[in-house]
């Protein structure tokens, strides 16, 4: 059984949780950071999550937020995922703490302007809009 691929909705969803995700383990503190193993996991996860899902985001998202690395929030899915020995866990705080929050500030920007360009499209082709995105051929 294949699973349908994600639409634009559903991945705005994906990116909130992640973002509340990393907000929850930041809030938890350094100190904690540092001294328990799980948060560090959980960190990579998120960052992974994160990762995969900048991977799925349409094209004209991720040239109309040119200011974002997108080849480097794509590779940290690829480190996380591979090159786990090697992970410099300070670098995964500085980005759950500085650069998770910038990411949804200018992804969020942009939907919201998308969206009011939307205003006066017929429901079916608004959808479509929202629906488009890159076929990574893996039926996600």
């Amino acid at each position: 059984m294949t699973a349908a691929r994600r639409n634009f909705d559903d991945l705005l969803e994906d990116l909130a949780e992640a973002v509340d995700a990393a907000a929850e383990l930041v809030a938890l503190g350094k100190d904690r950071w540092e001294a328990e193993r799980p948060l560090r996991l959980a960190g990579e996860a998120v960052v992974g999550r994160l990762g995969d899902i900048a991977t799925k985001l349409p094209s004209d998202l991720v040239a109309g937020t040119s200011e974002l690395p997108w080849a480097e929030i794509r590779g940290m899915r690829i480190i996380v995922d591979h090159a786990y020995h090697g992970i410099d866990y300070e670098r995964v705080w500085r980005t759950l703490r500085d650069d998770v929050p910038e990411l949804s500030r200018v992804v969020q920007r942009w939907i919201a302007v998308q969206r009011g360009s939307e205003i006066g499209l017929p429901d079916r082709e608004r959808e479509r809009s929202r629906d488009r995105g890159d076929d990574l051929g893996l039926g996600l």
